[in-house]
């Protein structure tokens, strides 16, 4: 993995630098190279955040669909699922404690309520059958 990260011009840094840390910064082409792994912290953080609260819509449009397969709720908790990975798989390492814990609660509860739906969904349907093979 690179021991630097490339940044876009746009993004902002608020914090201080701990004393003996140094901070290399590389300008090239518009973009920035950072290497200190304090500071590729926080915008790892803001980036994945930013993917997370994107998610979060995403996953509330598939909510909010009246769809009576279901299908919306399973894509929903793919995509729950594939982010998850991504993180665990790519940014575990670099994302600050309180992000990480606050979007874990949070897609904890969106994968709740999901479920929930889904088994309301499943009743129903089988609620349906039941009735049918009994008006046969």
């Amino acid at each position: 993995m690179n021991n630097y990260l490339k940044v876009e011009k746009s993004f902002g840094y608020v914090g201080c630098l701990p004393l003996g840390k140094e901070l290399i910064i590389n300008l090239q082409n518009n973009k920035l190279y950072i290497y200190n792994l304090d500071i590729q912290k926080v915008f790892i953080s803001n980036k994945v955040y930013k993917k997370y609260l994107k998610l979060l819509k995403l996953v509330n449009f598939y909510l909010d669909s009246e769809d009576d397969t279901g299908t919306a709720y399973q894509e929903a908790l793919n995509e729950i699922e594939r982010f998850r990975q991504l993180v665990k798989n790519k940014y575990r390492a670099y994302l600050l404690d309180n992000v990480l814990k606050e979007m874990s609660l949070g897609l904890v509860c969106k994968v709740n309520e999901t479920k929930r739906r889904l088994m309301i969904l499943n009743i129903k349907s089988y609620n349906y059958i039941n009735e049918n093979k009994h008006s046969k």
